[in-house]
């Protein structure tokens, strides 16, 4: 979920930090993926510096008023985390981002005092965790401090196998296709971008009455209560990518939506028509 350049990254970028818990992993037991949690909080993480490589389960916990998200980006070998914030202030508005940045998924975002969760395999490298959700002021959370980095360390123990997926997700210019159609309860999707761009999708329940007219204006200002529900999904994930997303879905009116900006001419790929209203019964 993701709507300003990344112009406005800020000096904020060099000095932000956090609380550092403990990734929650159990090496002697790679049948399960690690767990690393990440609380948010408005504006900041609480986050590891430093996790293994291998199957994660990055668990996002909302603790803030508003909705945030967790966008992996990652670093190429060599570059660094002061390297990562040069090229960000320096980007213009609407430029693709630097070759040797890559967008690697994490949880879209829950309700305030929700939780969401995604998996991926995480290889040994330098990442930044980073909040790309707008404000009406036009700040992004990540220039008022929700952006850390994260190293990923090699692992000494087999990497847990992936989980079992009861619905697969493909995502590509500019549309998903779901297999099968999503139903009422708790699924774990497999997505898959067969793209040759980044992707992501963002779950939005709608209110009662409320459509997804009501919900494009909003997400155009950010200007009073929301029109739905967060829910989750998956963050902009590279031409390539596969990621496992856990959902819960009760009945009712639902949208998915992508705001990655498009490679070409830089608006959000909801503009492209990567939008998909559903309903659950």
């Amino acid at each position: 979920m993701r709507h300003l350049p990344y112009v406005l990254l800020l000096a904020t970028i060099a000095c932000a930090g956090g609380e550092k818990p403990s990734a929650d992993t159990t090496a002697s037991a790679p049948a399960t993926p690690n767990v690393v949690t990440v609380i948010a909080n408005d504006f900041a993480y609480t986050a590891p510096d430093t996790i293994p490589s291998g199957m994660t389960t990055f668990r996002l916990v909302n603790q803030g008023q508003q909705i945030h998200h967790v966008t992996i980006q990652r670093v190429g070998e060599g570059k660094t985390f002061a390297d990562y914030s040069e090229a960000m202030k320096a980007l213009k508005p609407g430029a693709p981002l630097p070759t040797w940045i890559t967008e690697e998924g994490g949880p879209n975002p829950p309700a305030p005092n929700d939780t969401t969760s995604v998996t991926q395999e995480m290889q040994p490298g330098t990442y930044v965790l980073i909040c790309f959700v707008d404000t009406p002021d036009r700040v992004p959370h990540f220039a008022k401090g929700m952006v850390r980095p994260l190293i990923v360390t090699p692992s000494s123990t087999a990497s847990a196998p992936a989980p079992t997926e009861d619905v697969k997700v493909v995502m590509k210019e500019y549309a998903w296709e779901i297999t099968p159609a999503l139903t009422a309860g708790r699924h774990t999707l497999k997505v898959e971008n067969a793209g040759a761009q980044a992707h992501e999708f963002f779950i939005v329940k709608l209110h009662e009455g409320k459509t997804p007219e009501d919900m494009g204006k909003w997400a155009a200002t950010y200007q009073g209560p929301p029109p739905g529900t967060a829910m989750g999904g998956l963050t902009g994930m590279r031409p390539g990518g596969v990621s496992w997303v856990d959902v819960n879905l009760t009945p009712g009116n639902y949208m998915m939506i992508c705001f990655v900006p498009d490679a070409k001419d830089g608006k959000g790929h909801m503009q492209h028509g990567m939008v998909l209203p559903f309903t659950i019964s």
